[in-house]
C-alpha cells in the first residue's frame, strides 16, 4: 500500500473511532438525564409530599372526616333523645349501634383533659373519638386494631372449653398490654388466648405505647347459655323496647340477654344478682294486661268501661258501680281457654267467679287457722268467712288498680316454692315447689303467696287470680302461641321447678306440669279452680 493510501486508511480509522466515542458519551448522558428525571418522578409520586402520599393522606383524611361525622350525628341524636340536656350513655349507645352496627365500636366513660365524657373506639380502624356531655366530638390518640377468632366454632357440650384468640395490631408504636376479662393481663404481645365455656360477652382491653387503648368485646353464643341482667334499679322505672313498655320495680334487675329482654317474648326480672350480673334470686315475667279485658263490674252481662277515679275503679257503663269482679274466659270447669269469648256473668256463691268465698270450706275455722298460722301479723283479715270475703275483695281491688296504673303485672317464672332461709314464697329453679298437702291445702298456698317481699318493699305478692291467669293466656295467644291444643310432648312430669326444657312458654316454666296451679277463682260452694295440666 502506498503512503497516500495508508494515510487515508489511518484517517478513516481515526474518524470512525471519533464518531463512536461521541455516541457512547451521548448515551451515557441520556441515561443520566433519564435517571434524574425518573428520580424526580419517583420523588414526586412517593416522597413525603409526593402525589401518592398526598393521595393516601387525602383518602385517610376523608375517611376520618366521614367517621367523625357519624360519631357527631350519633352524639347529636343522643342529645336530642335526652331533650337537649346532655349526652348520656343510655342514649348514645343505641345511636352508635344504629350508625355503625353491633360490635363495630366500643363505648366507655372517659375524659379529655379534665373534661368528662365518653370515648368511642371504632373497631375496624382503631380510631378513637371523645364525645363531651354537650355533644362535641374530637379525635383522640390512635388506638390498636383488634380482631378475634374462636375455637371450636360449633355448638359445644356442657363443660367443654371455648378458646378465644385475640390478635392486636398497633396503629402507632407497639402493643404494650392486653387485659383479659378476668382482670389479669399479658404484656408486650400482639396475641393471646382466653378460655370460656358459658355464653356471654367477654371484654378485652388492648393498650399501645402511644397511650391509645381499645376496649374489645367478644360475644360467645355456642357455649352454655347464661342469662345476664342489668344492675339493680334504685327506683321504679319504665322499660321500653320494640315500642312496648313494662315497669321495673325498685330493687330488681331486668334481663339484658336477647332471650329475656323483650316484652313480647317474656321480659324477665330478678331481685338478686352476683358480681357478674347473673341472677341468683327470685325471677318473674312481665304480663301486659288491659284492665277492661280482665275485669268488669258485678252487674256484668256486657262490656264495662272501667276507670280509675279518686283511687277507686268504677264502671262508667253501669252507674259508677264500684264492685269490681273478674272477667273470666271459661264458663265451665275443664273448658278450653277462649281468648275471644269471656264469661260476662257474675253470681255470688254460684258458678265460676272471683273474688268470692266457697262457704263449704271457708266457714271452717280449722282451714282459716292454716292461713293465720302463716300470716301471723294479719290474723284479723281471716277471723271468719265474712272477713275473708272482704279481704279477698280488697286484694282484688288493689290488684286491678295496679293493672290500670302500670298496664300489666308480674308472674313467678317458676312454680312457687319456699325459701329455706326466710320461710317465705320464692320463684327459683331447681327446687321442689310447695304442694297442697294435708298441712297446707289451698289455704297454706294462699297464705304463702302473700309472703314474698323484696328488699326495697316495692311489690305485693299473691296467689294468682283466675283473671290474671286468663290475661297471661290471652297475651300468649295474641303473640301467636297456641294455648288450646293438646300438650303432647310438652307434658312435664318432673317435680322440680324449671328443669323441663319442653315446659316453657314465653320464659315461664312449669305451666304444663310439675304441679297444678291453684288460683283464687271460686267454683260454686265447694271448689277453687286449678290451672295447668
Amino acid at each position: 500500500m502506498n503512503k497516500i493510501e495508508k494515510r487515508m486508511s489511518i484517517k478513516k480509522f481515526k474518524y470512525f473511532k471519533k464518531a463512536n466515542g461521541i455516541t457512547l458519551i451521548a448515551l451515557v448522558i441520556t441515561i443520566i438525564v433519564l435517571l434524574i428525571l425518573a428520580g424526580v418522578s419517583i420523588a414526586t409520586l412517593t416522597g413525603q409530599n409526593g402525589i401518592l402520599t398526598r393521595a393516601t393522606d387525602s383518602k385517610e383524611r376523608t375517611e376520618i372526616a366521614e367517621e367523625k361525622e357519624k360519631v357527631e350525628l350519633s352524639a347529636q341524636a343522643a342529645l336530642i333523645d335526652n331533650d337537649g340536656k346532655e349526652v348520656l350513655e343510655e342514649y348514645l349507645d343505641p345511636e352508635l349501634e344504629n350508625t355503625f352496627g353491633e360490635y363495630k365500636y366500643s363505648l366507655e366513660e372517659g375524659e379529655n383533659g379534665e373534661e368528662q365524657g365518653f370515648i368511642v373506639t371504632i373497631t375496624d380502624t382503631g380510631r378513637r373519638y371523645f364525645v363531651s356531655k354537650n355533644g362535641r366530638v374530637e379525635q383522640m390518640i390512635p388506638a390498636p386494631i383488634v380482631t378475634h377468632s374462636i375455637s371450636p366454632e360449633g355448638q359445644v357440650d356442657e363443660g367443654e372449653k371455648i378458646t378465644i384468640t385475640i390478635n392486636a395490631e398497633a396503629t402507632e408504636g407497639e402493643i404494650t398490654k392486653i387485659t383479659l376479662p378476668d382482670g389479669s393481663s399479658v404484656e408486650n404481645t400482639t396475641t393471646t388466648t382466653y378460655e370460656v365455656e358459658e355464653n356471654g360477652e367477654y371484654t378485652f382491653v388492648v393498650e399501645q405505647s402511644n397511650g391509645g387503648k381499645t376496649t374489645y368485646t367478644v360475644e360467645i353464643t355456642n357455649g352454655k347459655y347464661v342469662e345476664k341482667f342489668s344492675d339493680i334499679y334504685t327506683s321504679t322505672q319504665q322499660y321500653t323496647k320494640n315500642g312496648l313498655t313494662a315497669w321495673i320495680p325498685e330493687g330488681f334487675a331486668v334481663g339484658t340477654s336477647d332471650t329475656i329482654d323483650t316484652i313480647e317474648n317474656g321480659l324477665v326480672i330478678t331481685d338478686t344478682i352476683d358480681e357478674n350480673n347473673n341472677s341468683i334470686g327470685n325471677e318473674f315475667v312481665w304480663i301486659p294486661a288491659d284492665l277492661n279485658e280482665m275485669a268488669q263490674c258485678s252487674t256484668a252481662g256486657g262490656s264495662c268501661n272501667l276507670q280509675l277515679e279518686n283511687d277507686q275503679i268504677v264502671c262508667k257503663t253501669h252507674n259508677n258501680n264500684t264492685k269490681i269482679v273478674g272477667k273470666l274466659y271459661a264458663t265451665n270447669i275443664g273448658e278450653n281457654f277462649n281468648g275471644d269469648t269471656p264469661n260476662t256473668t257474675y253470681t255470688e256463691n254460684s258458678g265460676l267467679r272471683e273474688p268470692d268465698i266457697i262457704s263449704y270450706y271457708d266457714g271452717n275455722s280449722a282451714y282459716l287457722n292454716i292461713i293465720k298460722g302463716i300470716l301471723t301479723n294479719n290474723t284479723a283479715d281471716y277471723a271468719d268467712m265474712s272477713t275473708l270475703k272482704n279481704t279477698m275483695q280488697k286484694d282484688y281491688n288493689t290488684m286491678i288498680k295496679s293493672i290500670e296504673k302500670y298496664g300489666g303485672f308480674y308472674i313467678g317464672r317458676y312454680e312457687m316454692s319456699k325459701s329455706t332461709s326466710t320461710n317465705t314464697a320464692a320463684s327459683v329453679a331447681n327446687v321442689t315447689p310447695i304442694v297442697a298437702d294435708s298441712n297446707n291445702m289451698w289455704y297454706g298456698l294462699y297464705a304463702y303467696g302473700k309472703t314474698y317481699i323484696n328488699t326495697a318493699n316495692s311489690v305485693e305478692s299473691s296467689m294468682i287470680w283466675g283473671s290474671q291467669y286468663d290475661a297471661m293466656m290471652k297475651w300468649m295467644q295474641d303473640n301467636d302461641v297456641d294455648v288450646t291444643s293438646n300438650i303432647g310432648d310438652n307434658r312435664n312430669t318432673e317435680i322440680t321447678t324449671g328443669i323441663s326444657e319442653t315446659d316453657i312458654i314465653n320464659n315461664i316454666y312449669d305451666l304444663y306440669g310439675c304441679h297444678y296451679e291453684w288460683t283464687l277463682e271460686a267454683n260454686d260452694t265447694l271448689n277453687r279452680v286449678v290451672r295447668g295440666r
